[in-house]
C-alpha cells in the first residue's frame, strides 16, 4: 500500500515499511482491552508511608542529591488550547454579543464565572500592560470593557495569544514583583529540591517543535535570573521524535492521506515521550505534569512529600541492588533466594507465577533476577473524588501472575458491563507524580523501550482537516509505557494534586495568592 513517495518520507522520518505495516494492523484488528481484577486499594496494592518515617526517607533522598542523582523529567508538549475551549467557543459561535451590555440570551455559566472573577486571573498584570500599549484603560472593574475585548485580548492575536501557547509560558501565579509561568513555578519548587548547594539544579522538558525556541528563551531568562541568586541550574528540552509519529485510517480502511496523495502522520501522545526519557539518561528522576503545580506558600508539604517518595524508592532500589548481587552468585545459594522471594513479595508486592515453584534453585534464581532488574517507579496515588483519567488497578495476564497498573477508561473492554463497574469502583486517581528509577544495579542506564507492554495502546476517532480517521497512540507513558517497571502505588494527600485543567481552575483557592478570597 505504500507509495514510492512514501518511502522518502518515512526515510526522513527515520520509519521503517515494516513498522508503518504494523501500525496499520494494530489500527484494524484493534488493541485488545485490558482485563481488570479488582481496583487497587489501601493495603492492597496501595501503601501508606508512616510519618515517623519522613526524616529516614528525606535523609536516603538528601543522600542521592548530594550524590547529583536527582533530576525533574516534565512533559510540557500541550498547547493550551484545551484549556480555553469553553470561551473560544462562546467567541466563534458569536455568543459575545451576550455582553452585559446586551443580556439578551444567558452568557454560558463558565464565561460568566470568568467575568465576574476577572480580577483573580494571574493574567491581569499582562493584560493590563497589552491594553495599555494599546492606548486602551486597564480592567478594573468589568464595567471598563466589554467581554469581548477582553476574551480576545487574552486569546487571540494581536494580543496575548494564550490559547495558541504551551502551557509552559502562561502565567499560573501572581506574586507583589510579578506573575510566574508555569515552568517558572516548576523551577522555583525544584530550587526547594536543592536548598544551599552548589550542585546543579536539572529539569528536562519535552516540548513541540514550534514551541522549542520560544521556551528556551523562557528558559534562559529564568536561567540568568536565578543565577544571580547564585543557583547553578541544567535546564534543558527536547522534542517529540518524528519517528515516533503514527499512521491513520480513512473511513474506508486505508491509509489517511492528504489531498496531495502524502502520508498523514501524527504525534502518537506520551507515550512517544518514552523515546526523550530513555535518552535523557536519569537516575532519579521525578516526573510530574507542567500544570500540577502551586504558589510559593502551598510548596514545602508538596516538596516533603516528593522527597520522601524519592528516598522509598533509593531505599526500595538499594533492597533490589542487594538482592540481584546475591542471585548473581554461582552455584544459587538458597538462603538468597528466599530472601530474594521474601522481598519480591512482601515489599515489591510481586506475585510470582505458579510454574515458579516447579523450577530448580538455579532456574529460581534466574528468574527472580529478571523480576528483580528492571527500572523501579514510586507512584503517588490520591483518593478519587470523580476526576477523569487512569487509576491504579490489580490487571490479569494470560501467562504470567497479575500485576499493578495504571488503567485509563479507554483501556477498559467497554461491551463489557463487569469490567466497567469494576473500573468505576477505583478509589484512587493518578495525578501523574512519581520518582523513577531508571538505571540497573551496575549504574547504566535502562534500555526502557524494553519494559514497554507493546500490546496496550490507544486508538480513537479524530479528524484532519474536517476529515474523520482512525487514530493510532503508543502506549501511554505511565500506562503500557511503564507496564514491565518494578511499580508501587503510595497514597499521597490529595492537597499535592492542584492541575489547571481549565481556565476556571486558575479560580482555586490553591492557585490564588495567600489570603485571597475564594
Amino acid at each position: 500500500m505504500l507509495k514510492p513517495h512514501d518511502h522518502l518520507e518515512l526515510t526522513r522520518r527515520g520509519i521503517s515499511a515494516y513498522q508503518v505495516e504494523a501500525q496499520l494492523q494494530r489500527l484494524r484488528h484493534g488493541v485488545p482491552p485490558i482485563t481488570i481484577i479488582r481496583p487497587c486499594r489501601v493495603n492492597d496494592g496501595i501503601i501508606q508511608l508512616r510519618p515517623e518515617q519522613f526524616p529516614h526517607y528525606q535523609q536516603q533522598f538528601e543522600a542521592a542529591r548530594q550524590a547529583d542523582r536527582i533530576s525533574k523529567f516534565i512533559p510540557a508538549s500541550g498547547a493550551a488550547t484545551r484549556m480555553f475551549n469553553d470561551l473560544l467557543k462562546y467567541l466563534s459561535e458569536g455568543a459575545s454579543n451576550n455582553s452585559p451590555s446586551n443580556q439578551a440570551q444567558p452568557i454560558p455559566h463558565a464565561v460568566d464565572q470568568a467575568w465576574k472573577r476577572l480580577q483573580d486571573f494571574p493574567f491581569i498584570p499582562d493584560l493590563e500592560t497589552y491594553l495599555h500599549g494599546q492606548g486602551q484603560a486597564p480592567p478594573i472593574s468589568q464595567h471598563t470593557h466589554d467581554i469581548d475585548t477582553i476574551l480576545q485580548a487574552v486569546l487571540w492575536a494581536p494580543g496575548l495569544g494564550y490559547a495558541e501557547l504551551p502551557k509552559a509560558l502562561l502565567p499560573f501565579h501572581r506574586y507583589p514583583e510579578g506573575p510566574r509561568t508555569a515552568l517558572e513555578e516548576h523551577v522555583h519548587e525544584a530550587i526547594r529540591y536543592h536548598p544551599n548547594t552548589t550542585k546543579p539544579l536539572k529539569i528536562h522538558l519535552t516540548v513541540s517543535p514550534q514551541y522549542e525556541q520560544i521556551i528556551k528563551d523562557h528558559l534562559h531568562a529564568i536561567e540568568q535570573a536565578l543565577r544571580q541568586e547564585g543557583w547553578k541550574l541544567d535546564l534543558t528540552v527536547s522534542i517529540q521524535k518524528p519517528s515516533t509519529d503514527t499512521v491513520a485510517l480513512d473511513a474506508d480502511n486505508q491509509p489517511f492521506r492528504a489531498q496531495d496523495g502524502t502520508l498523514v502522520f501524527r504525534p502518537g501522545g506520551h507515550g512517544a515521550l518514552l523515546e526523550n526519557l530513555n535518552e535523557y539518561e536519569g537516575d532519579i528522576v521525578f516526573i510530574s505534569n507542567i500544570d500540577n503545580v502551586v504558589p510559593d506558600h502551598l510548596k514545602d508539604p508538596i516538596v516533603g512529600w516528593r522527597k520522601a517518595l524519592g528516598g522509598y524508592l533509593i531505599e526500595l532500589q538499594q533492597h533490589v541492588f542487594h538482592h540481584i548481587q546475591q542471585l548473581s552468585s554461582v552455584p544459587a545459594d538458597a538462603t538468597s533466594v528466599h530472601q530474594a522471594e521474601v522481598c519480591l513479595q512482601q515489599e515489591l508486592l510481586l506475585q510470582l507465577p505458579q510454574s515458579y515453584r516447579e523450577l530448580a534453585l538455579p532456574d529460581q534464581a534466574t528468574l527472580l533476577k529478571q523480576y528483580f532488574d528492571r527500572p523501579i517507579r514510586v507512584c503517588g496515588v490520591v483518593p478519587n473524588t470523580g476526576d477523569p483519567g487512569g487509576g491504579p488497578f490489580w490487571v490479569a495476564h494470560p501467562e504470567d501472575a497479575p500485576s499493578r497498573q495504571i488503567v485509563e477508561q479507554s483501556q477498559v473492554n467497554p461491551d463489557s458491563e463487569a469490567q466497567q463497574k469494576l473500573f468505576a469502583s477505583g478509589t484512587h486517581f493518578n495525578p501523574v507524580d512519581m520518582v523513577c528509577g531508571v538505571r540497573d544495579y551496575h549504574g547504566n542506564p535502562f534500555y526502557l523501550p524494553e519494559f514497554v507492554d507493546p500490546s496496550t495502546g490507544f486508538i480513537g476517532v479524530k479528524s484532519h482537516q474536517g476529515r474523520p480517521l482512525i487514530a493510532l497512540e503508543w502506549p501511554g507513558l505511565w500506562n503500557g509505557g511503564m507496564a514491565h517497571w518494578i511499580t508501587i502505588f503510595v497514597e499521597i494527600p490529595r492537597a499535592n494534586f492542584n492541575p489547571v485543567k481549565t481556565f476556571l481552575d486558575w479560580l482555586h483557592p490553591a492557585h490564588q495568592p495567600p489570603n485571597s478570597r475564594s
